[in-house]
């Protein structure tokens, strides 16, 4: 690749050489031609015409002296950039090799090209013959003062990098922080994204998570069910059959164990309680299914399930009259 280049340029030098030459042999003709002429009445033009031959051979002299340092600084940057990607792909296929989380892996492959980028730009700019020290002194002080411009973006960057190491939770955990729940989609360095139940996604700064009480709920979201036997009914077979309902169900999660039971007794019924545990995509459709299920082989064993009631007793007063005093009985 560097031989072809070389010889690309030797290509490139000799064309620029040859429209040198070419304009020169021009002007030189429309001299001729001036001279041969009124002479006098042209001398302006001919003025004009000399500052536009310095121009050209000034700017024919830059492309000669320097085409073959900006080339290579282009070609420095493409392989930079092509070599960042094929580094890039190995390392990611690498890390899902190794089982690496899926956040952790896509912050190395970041620094990682932005690191190779940079370096590559480092030399495409000595290339141009840019002076390398002074631009990095340069940067440093614009950095050192947009840091007190920029605390807040910065902030949440460096509680980024400290989610990602730390790992309270992953991509695919149900979390809940500062007043949201949802399943965690993605983890960059400035911003953690959010899915909830109903669908809308939260974008939570990372600074706002650092420092904050975190519920992890793993993978699995909590479902917290409730539905009342009647007092009449057999409470024991109630709970059973409640039981097979949910152990029929795959979707439900055996690890954590569902819990079933009695939570409490109402004014008009035996409430059970049920805490069960499935994937976030299937939680409404779980909790439809259930009801459902619970509702029918309920009416199939006789099992009832009584709306709000409430008894009362009436007592009445009965008035006699003795020794002219009202008596009530």
């Amino acid at each position: 690749m560097i031989e072809k280049g070389v010889v690309l340029m030797k290509r490139f030098k000799g064309l620029i050489a040859g429209l040198h030459s070419l304009w020169g042999l021009l002007f030189a003709d429309i001299a001729f031609c001036q001279e041969q002429g009124q002479g006098g009445s042209n001398v302006l033009f001919g003025a004009e015409l000399s500052t536009a031959k310095k121009l050209l051979d000034a700017l024919a002299e830059f492309f000669v002296k320097y085409s073959f340092q900006v080339l290579g600084g282009i070609i420095v940057l493409i392989v930079g950039f092509w070599i960042a990607k094929i580094i890039a792909r190995f390392l990611e296929g690498f890390c899902q090799k190794h089982k690496l989380d899926v956040t952790v892996t896509k912050f190395l492959i970041q620094i990682v090209k932005i690191l190779i980028i940079a370096f590559a730009t480092l030399i495409a700019l000595g290339n141009f013959g840019i002076t390398i020290a002074p631009l990095i002194a340069g940067l440093s002080v614009v950095g050192f003062g947009t840091s007190f411009a920029l605390q807040g973006p910065l902030s949440n960057y460096a509680a980024g990098i400290t989610l990602i190491f730390t790992k309270p939770f992953k991509v695919g955990d149900i979390i809940e922080v500062q007043e949201a729940m949802g399943e965690v989609q993605d983890i960059t360095l400035a911003r953690t994204e959010v899915m909830t139940v109903d669908g809308t996604k939260i974008v939570i700064p990372n600074k706002q998570i650092i420092g904050e009480i975190i519920h992890n709920y793993t993978s699995n979201k909590k479902l917290d069910m409730k539905v009342g036997v009647s007092y009449d009914s057999d409470i024991e077979r109630a709970i059973s059959i409640v039981k097979s309902v949910v152990k029929g169900d795959e979707r439900i999660s055996e690890k954590p164990e569902p819990k079933i039971g009695i939570s409490e007794f109402a004014d008009s019924s035996i409430n059970i309680y049920l805490r069960l545990w499935c994937k976030q995509r299937d939680y409404w459709d779980v909790m439809f299914e259930i009801n459902r299920r619970i509702h029918y082989e309920f009416k199939k064993n006789n099992i009832t399930i009584p709306f709000p009631q409430r008894d009362i007793h009436v007592y009445e007063s009965k008035k006699t009259i003795h020794d002219n005093k009202e008596v009530l009985t």
